[in-house]
């Protein structure tokens, strides 16, 4: 913008003419009147080329200079929004790009504005823009990957210069997909916004915090003169990230786990350390809401190191997960009794993985929370469905659970939540927990289970036969189902020894008021085995194998009939039992 005196003197045509000859650099003359309020505005080249060249010098001593000048020139404020007078510009062609616009203070004259001078500080400004866009994350500010990678290998050469330690975060929100999932997008990214700046209120200028991506966050501390500086600004970050967040009226609740690693303590290059600050987070997500600093028995296989995570994670959020459902029966009436909810991955390109790499896979990258999410939230929705229609009347849910979301207290309220979303009753499900990640269970895991069982739910050991139990430790557990390994199963009609185990299991469990499910059922040898000795449900491929819910819910229909009294149990089980054959016919 080039300022110019207000031409209150100017009268004539002539009188501008003059005014441009006296300064050949001038663009455009504004008019004014007594009151300093611009009335017009005259353009340098529109002048000359039209009006000097037609008219002279002599003809031009006699013309108003009103006669000559735009009466509606472009008129705008000293604080008017650069973007709004880039769309000015831009809807009015050409025009204001040569004839330019007059800019004001208060309403009175101030100076003229040119459309190649607003073009210039519009690119100016777009192009800072950019880079800043570049190089930093667009919800909350942050530095992003690509500048903390950046960043993190400047302070790693300067460290190395002047011989000075560093400390590298790497930070993961603990059960953020939760939140994302349960109160929508747009809390989570509040969420993600209020966390950035928590953050940045506890790192120094001279640190940096960034947004990697997801709820992945990263710090660089520098100039450390030993690591327990580092370990207290973790401390901190915990701290900070435990107190509540209210978010559009929600109060929000969460943890965050942080792995942490040292220049040069443990190694002195930068791809090294990240791996390692990876490696260390993983196993701070496995306890939750707490850091770790780097071991070397942390260390996992190079090949899948770098994967895991983003691997697992891009399974739950692109859709690959889905719910699979597995009938149990009485083994005396043959009557449904429940069905158990399990995860399966249909990964694009090895196709469906199996379960157990699965869940192993997401216990180490700290995401069992979120597939454990994924399957409630699926499951019970479709329970409700199927009871809706009438299909599911007496059966239970049974739910697969990791004894991480028992110990770590994550389960009680996302249970609530889920089944009081899907508008079932606690009564309706049934837990399951592997026989190792129960049995190391502490006392405030147990009181967990104690409370959930108060509300209705019941408690099943899996997989019993594999595990650490004791007859005294399941004396003392609040457990109402054991669940036979189906590698006892399969063994039953191949000698003695396997069939005397299986009795011993039914006996026990039995004597400490247990039901007992039998996995694995796969031919009518094992099956009525296990009905003559007692066992009470089975489960397994000569039932029916595990399948998707569109298949489960014909298979409901064809087969389910709920409980009620008849007259002789064997007519009971004749029914039910033909009902199984002819399903296992089509």
């Amino acid at each position: 913008m080039r300022p110019t005196p207000p031409l209150r003197v100017i009268s004539s045509a002539l009188s501008a003419h003059e005014a441009f000859q006296a300064d050949p650099t001038l663009y455009a003359l504004a008019v004014v009147d007594d009151l300093g309020t611009p009335v017009g505005l005259i353009n340098r080249f529109r002048f000359r080329e039209t009006l000097w060249q037609q008219y002279g010098t002599d003809a031009l001593k006699n013309r108003h200079v009103g006669l000559l000048m735009d009466r509606t020139p472009l008129v705008l404020d000293e604080y008017a929004p650069i973007e709004q007078l880039s769309e000015i510009l831009t809807d009015d062609s050409t025009k204001y790009i040569f004839d330019g616009f007059i800019v004001t203070r208060r309403g009175k004259y101030l100076g003229i504005g040119t459309g190649f001078s607003l073009m210039r500080r519009i690119t100016e400004r777009r192009q800072a823009t950019l880079a800043h866009l570049a190089y930093h994350d667009t919800l909350t500010g942050l530095p992003n990957r690509q500048l903390f990678l950046d960043r993190l290998g400047q302070a790693i050469a300067s460290a190395k210069r002047n011989r000075r330690r560093l400390a590298i975060f790497s930070i993961d929100l603990d059960r953020f997909k939760v939140v994302n999932d349960s109160l929508g997008h747009t809390i989570g990214d509040l969420l993600l916004q209020q966390i950035a700046d928590r953050f940045r209120s506890l790192i120094r200028a001279q640190d940096t915090v960034a947004r990697l991506g997801g709820d992945e966050f990263a710090v660089v501390l520098t100039e450390l003169p030993a690591f327990e500086h580092a370990e207290l600004v973790a401390r901190k970050l915990l701290d900070i990230v435990r107190q509540p967040f209210l978010l559009d009226g929600h109060e929000v609740h969460i943890s965050c786990s942080i792995g942490a690693v040292a220049y040069p303590d443990h190694s002195d290059s930068q791809p090294g350390l990240l791996r390692m600050a990876d490696d260390a987070l993983y196993a701070a997500k496995r306890v939750r809401d707490t850091m770790r600093r780097y071991t070397e028995d942390m260390a996992r296989p190079s090949a899948t190191t770098p994967m895991v995570f983003s691997t697992i994670r891009r399974a739950i959020d692109l859709g690959e997960l889905e719910v699979h459902y597995q009938p149990q029966a009485d083994l005396r009436t043959g009557a449904l009794l429940g069905l158990e909810a399990l995860v399966r991955w249909n990964d694009p390109v090895r196709g469906y993985v199996p379960t157990n790499e699965l869940i192993q896979l997401a216990e180490d990258a700290g995401l069992i929370s979120e597939i454990t999410h994924f399957v409630c939230g699926t499951a019970m929705k479709q329970f409700r469905a199927w009871q809706l229609a009438k299909l599911a009347d007496g059966l239970r849910l049974a739910i697969n659970i990791s004894g991480v979301e028992v110990r770590d207290g994550v389960l009680p309220s996302m249970l609530r939540a889920h089944v009081r979303d899907a508008g079932l009753s606690m009564s309706m499900i049934e837990l399951e927990l592997t026989e190792s990640g129960l049995m190391f269970s502490d006392a405030d895991a147990t009181q967990l289970l104690s409370d959930l069982r108060e509300e209705g739910a019941r408690v099943s050991i899996d997989d019993f036969g594999t595990g650490y139990s004791s007859l005294g430790r399941l004396q003392r557990l609040p457990v109402d189902v054991l669940k036979i390994d189906k590698a006892f199963v399969e063994d039953i009609d191949t000698g003695v020894r396997q069939g005397a185990l299986v009795r011993a299991i039914v006996m026990m469990a039995h004597s400490l008021g247990l039901t007992v499910v039998a996995e694995g059922v796969e031919t009518e040898v094992q099956r009525a085995f296990l009905e003559r000795h007692g066992c009470d449900l089975y489960q397994g491929h000569l039932l029916s194998r595990p399948l998707p819910s569109v298949d489960i819910g014909k298979y409901l229909k064809d087969r389910h009939v709920p409980q009620r009294v008849v007259t002789g149990a064997r007519k009971t089980r004749t029914r039910a039992h033909s009902a199984h054959a002819r399903v296992l016919e089509t």
